[in-house]
């Protein structure tokens, strides 16, 4: 991810507490839990909640990553970008809907224009226009406008985590397989 030795380095699977080792579970090849599982009672708290907004959205698969990759490309975050590239991809999203959504280009239809939209206003403004929130209710229930905000402060916090950590990316060629196995959404 950067140049420079993590901030926060992963924990070795075999220096993990039974706590940690408990909360990690299968997930010991993911730098992700391994750095956050230094801090057992956060990542008991936050592991759960990102789960929520991910795995157990009510947003249509599509509109979640178009809206994860949109934060995090505004922030220049490369860990969690280049795992939801994956997820995205599952999500039948292709390479230039990807590097669309990431850059914040115009070449994505005008729903997902919308959505990138909200996700720059809430990073940029803390806050969703009306404008914006008119044309996201044309569409969404009122939990979906939500998880919309939900969403976006969660990737944000993630980019802040990711960064400010140093995470690089998994290095061994199996990890990301071993990852996607693990995941069970899309």
């Amino acid at each position: 991810m950067n140049d420079k030795a993590p901030r926060i380095p992963p924990l070795a699977p075999e220096d993990f507490t039974s706590e940690q080792a408990e909360l990690v579970g299968d997930w010991t090849h993911l730098v992700f839990s391994r750095v956050i599982v230094r801090h057992p009672e956060l990542y008991a708290i936050f592991v759960p909640y990102i789960e929520r907004v991910i795995a157990g959205s009510i947003l249509p698969a599509r509109d979640r990553e178009v809206l994860v990759l949109r934060t995090l490309g505004l922030s220049g975050e490369t860990y969690e970008t280049h795992h939801h590239e994956m997820i995205a991809r599952n999500a039948d999203m292709s390479e230039a809907d990807i590097a669309a959504a990431v850059d914040g280009s115009d070449s994505l239809p005008p729903w997902e224009q919308t959505l990138m939209r909200a996700a720059e206003e809430l990073v940029r403004e803390q806050v969703v226009s009306d404008a914006t929130w008119q044309a996201l209710a044309e569409r969404y229930s009122e939990k979906q406008l939500m998880e919309v905000v939900f969403l976006v402060g969660c990737y944000n916090t993630m980019a802040m985590l990711t960064r400010s950590f140093g995470m690089e990316l998994e290095g061994a060629p199996d990890d990301f397989e071993r990852i996607e196995k693990l995941r069970t959404y899309t």
